[in-house]
């Protein structure tokens, strides 16, 4: 067993927590139950930026335990000390804490003991909570294949803001969206529909064309491609805070 107190963590606070959305949680708080999923973000010497594990257990103010993170099918090489950032998204929130590996075990099958979490950052998730994105679109009329690019800039599960140098509606249309997200670095294609509610233009960086910004609510989406949309949205809300608008 390693000598460092459970639950020591770093002096700096793993996603720098601003605004009214964000604030001290208690370990209850993240309801955490055996086989719930975490992420780690590991120390650049292991060589993997981010992995998944799942709660084995727990003992109240001494340790949590998970099992040994893999890259590949092969243990990522974690030794006693190593500092981890822990993130979880669990019912209406994303959290994070600071925590150190406190004991690599092999026996009777691979895991690790973590520090206790001391202090947990956490966002609550509101039903369309908004992320930045940089996504590319094609765009155009419902029931047309013709298409424009576009950018998706921000997203949430219920809508998103579309940048275009193209007119491709007008505000009460219904636009065909397709664009792929990447989810765990996974692809997946969406085609699907977006009610227009409203349309902004502006003159373009050089000032000498037309750019336009689309606010648009997804429209009747398939049950899958909700979940495909909430998940990058909580994905990003987890690994990139800062992105939330």
């Amino acid at each position: 067993m390693s000598d460092q107190t459970p639950g020591a963590e770093p002096q700096s606070d793993p996603d720098q927590a601003t605004g009214e959305e964000r604030k001290g949680f208690t370990f209850g708080d993240m309801c955490l139950a055996v086989g719930d999923r975490l992420q780690l973000e590991c120390s650049a010497s292991t060589g993997v930026r981010r992995a998944f594990v799942r709660v084995v257990g727990y003992l109240e103010g001494v340790s949590l335990l998970v099992t040994t993170p893999t890259r590949g099918g092969r243990r990522i090489n974690l030794v006693e000390n190593d500092p981890l950032i822990v993130r979880v998204f669990s019912r209406q929130s994303a959290f994070a804490f600071w925590a150190s590996v406190l004991r690599v075990c092999r026996l009777p099958f691979d895991y690790l003991h973590l520090s206790f979490p001391g202090t947990i950052q956490g966002s609550v998730i509101r039903k369309a909570t908004r992320v930045r994105a940089r996504i590319p679109v094609r765009m155009g009329a419902h029931g047309s294949d013709a298409a424009e690019p576009g950018t998706i800039l921000n997203l949430s599960a219920t809508g998103a803001l579309i940048h275009a140098r193209a007119a491709v509606g007008e505000q009460g249309s219904v636009l065909r969206l397709r664009f792929v997200l990447t989810l765990h670095e996974v692809e997946f294609e969406l085609d699907i529909a977006a009610d227009v509610r409203s349309v902004q233009q502006e003159a373009d960086t050089d000032g000498e064309g037309i750019e336009y910004h689309y606010g648009v609510d997804f429209h009747a989406l398939a049950p899958d491609d909700r979940m495909k949309i909430k998940s990058l949205v909580y994905q990003t809300i987890i690994e990139q805070p800062r992105q939330v608008i």
